[in-house]
């Protein structure tokens, strides 16, 4: 009994490990692709990634070179 709970907790550690990896390798892609947009076609860009309580953020810069402000609630409805 203790054998089989031992296993089943490594196959779930292995599975987090792999999703971890996959999320992260996604959020690096996703990051250099976001980059590449804002700096080559000038678009401002902001993304918030939220996952297991954690929160993940990716802002365009602006000519001046400042970080482009987040959109305020009432920017996003209208």
């Amino acid at each position: 009994m203790a054998i089989i709970r031992k296993t089943q907790s490594l196959e779930c550690a292995r599975a987090r490990r792999a999703a971890n990896n996959n999320y992260q390798r996604l959020m690096k892609t996703l990051v250099r692709k976001l980059e590449k947009l804002y700096s080559v076609y000038d678009t401002k860009v902001y993304l918030i990634v939220e996952r297991n309580g954690r929160m993940r953020e990716c802002v365009s810069v602006d000519c001046t070179g400042k970080p482009w402000l987040r959109p305020d609630q009432q920017t996003l409805v209208s």
